[in-house]
């Protein structure tokens, strides 16, 4: 199959996050099985105008503001009627792309942003990406779309989305990753954040919760890895709990660097407002660390509660803290955990996913040629 990919970021963006690697890991195994992939990014500072990445010839055009228009004007030039089956990131603000391509086309959401937005963007910005986002089930109808997790899905059902053009589409790990890199548990209790620091992912909810966790285990430590515009927040809540000598910031992290740290930890704690799966957790679990996070959508679909981990009230880090704390003193369940989390990440891989699209494609670009 020839395929288009579009997403507003490619996988070197510095900006790239866990949607960006969800379409990368996908369709470079989709590339290595012998398909033609393209993906269309915007572009930025310092980028070539074309390389390939992986296996997939990877263009940017446009900007990080504007890429909705230039993609549009880019395809009907360049592009239109050149491939099989076009694959659309519905992410960021909606590129709309059933008004104008005339091919197959299939959707990747793997969260609608809806009020999460406020906390990142201007009002106006966000007023404005969240009415394109309600638009989806009007503009995308009869398309399928994926999910990459049930309650992703339920929410483009809920929207309007038919239940019969929603399918899933998980994403997987690098296993090899994590077979290889792996560290020792320390030998104090070690609460691990990894990620991006976005407001939304509300990371300071989680050093508030290190004094509780300080009364109890005085040797705690919360290592915290990742960058993003949250930071000047988390680094005041820091100072604002004189937490200096119990919290570590670890800046970013490579590949191999983050599967160690999260082996080193006890537990892992996230407490995002939403998500659309949790990759992040997958990873942890895979490293043999337990998840402790917040019951929302999406990390209440890939933390498996008392299992792989425990599940938060949404915004407490009281109850964050008491979780933590349960588990740190309960030595016997941590180890079931961490046997169990194991397992679970064990049932995700990205080839798994790869062969999924690859089957889906086929059947919608022959359902088009009937």
């Amino acid at each position: 199959m020839k395929i288009l990919v579009v997403n507003w970021r490619c996988i070197k963006n510095p900006e790239a996050g866990g949607a960006e690697i969800h379409m990368h890991e996908i369709f470079r195994r989709v590339a290595s099985l012998g398909h033609d992939v393209t993906l269309v990014a915007h572009a930025y500072k310092g980028a070539p105008k074309e390389e390939v990445i992986d296996g997939i010839r990877t263009v940017r055009i446009g900007n990080r503001y504007l890429f909705h228009y230039a993609f549009k004007r880019y395809y009907k030039k360049h592009l239109r009627g050149e491939f099989d089956i076009v694959v659309d990131d519905i992410s960021k603000i909606p590129l709309f792309t059933p008004q104008y391509v005339i091919e197959p086309l299939v959707g990747i959401s793997l969260h609608i942003h809806g009020k999460t937005l406020y906390k990142e963007l201007p009002k106006l910005v966000a007023d404005y990406i969240i009415k394109r986002e309600l638009r989806i089930p009007e503009v995308y109808k009869g398309k399928l779309i994926f999910a990459d997790s049930p309650s992703a899905r339920d929410e483009l059902i809920r929207m309007g989305h038919p239940a019969d053009r929603t399918a899933l589409l998980y994403a997987g790990i690098d296993h090899e990753l994590f077979k290889n890199n792996t560290a020792p548990k320390s030998e104090h209790p070690l609460i691990s954040y990894i990620g991006r620091l976005k407001r939304y992912k509300q990371v300071d909810l989680i050093v508030k919760a290190m004094p509780l966790i300080l009364k109890e285990f005085p040797d705690a430590v919360l290592e915290i890895g990742g960058k993003g515009d949250d930071l000047p927040n988390i680094e005041s809540a820091v100072k604002e709990l004189h937490l200096e000598n119990s919290v570590k910031f670890l800046g970013f992290l490579s590949e191999e660097e983050k599967a160690r740290a999260m082996s080193r930890a006890t537990v892992t704690a996230t407490m995002a407002e939403k998500e659309g799966w949790g990759i992040t957790v997958i990873e942890s679990n895979a490293a043999g660390t337990p998840v402790v996070g917040s019951n929302v959508q999406g990390l209440r679909d890939s933390i498996v509660d008392g299992k792989t981990g425990l599940l938060v009230e949404p915004g407490s880090s009281a109850d964050l803290a008491r979780k933590i704390i349960s588990l740190l003193k309960d030595k016997e369940r941590l180890r079931k955990m961490e046997a169990e989390a194991k397992a679970w990440a064990a049932t995700f891989t990205w080839e798994r996913s790869a062969e999924e699209f690859i089957e889906a494609a086929k059947s919608e670009i022959a359902a088009n040629s009937k």
